[in-house]
């Protein structure tokens, strides 16, 4: 007979650990170009809602120089949304000159594995970058990519993500305590 002792500090520990970013930053403009040259990221996929657009799809001008910056180092970009609103995605994309995915339905690897062919890189090259523990954190851990997870732009959000919010804020503080977070990759 084996029995099993249920560690509960580790083994919440591990459960939590799918969820957290592999860098975090408060916003998309203060992520270091020079990151990206010491993780070898060639390639970048956004999210667009509350990460790179406000709830009214508007981008500050700071987040465009940030990407023509980014363009300019020769990185790839790419926006991979969950949004079923073609036309907005699209409107977006072509704005900041940017490859696009919609309905792309994270946390489910399908979306990254398009955005992946989209940019024509390996995953060891790939970051995503997004607002959400759920759908672009969790997702691009099981995808087997670098993670970033950046502050929502704004406080309004549709209902789904707002009601999980209070349970990534308790992840998040679960993430700044544990050995994982680094002050030098979190800002």
């Amino acid at each position: 007979m084996i029995i099993y002792i249920y560690n509960t500090e580790r083994d919440s520990e591990k459960m939590f650990e799918r969820f957290y970013p592999t860098f975090s930053f408060d916003k998309v403009e203060d992520i270091p170009y020079e990151l990206f040259k010491k993780e070898r990221i060639t390639a970048v996929i956004f999210d667009m809602d509350n990460t790179l657009v406000d709830h009214k799809y508007k981008y500050n001008k700071n987040v465009k120089e940030w990407l023509k910056e980014l363009r300019k180092k020769d990185i790839k970009i790419c926006i991979l949304s969950n949004s079923p609103r073609t036309h907005v995605v699209k409107k977006i994309a072509r704005e900041l000159s940017m490859k696009y995915l919609y309905n792309a339905l994270k946390p489910w690897s399908f979306g990254f594995k398009k955005a992946m062919n989209l940019l024509d890189e390996k995953k060891e090259n790939i970051i995503i970058i997004g607002d959400q523990l759920f759908t672009d954190i969790y997702g691009g851990n099981r995808f087997g990519i670098k993670t970033l997870l950046v502050k929502p732009i704004e406080k309004k959000e549709f209902w789904g993500t707002r009601i999980k919010r209070p349970i990534e804020r308790f992840i998040i503080k679960k993430y700044k305590a544990s050995k994982k977070y680094s002050k030098e990759n979190n800002k």
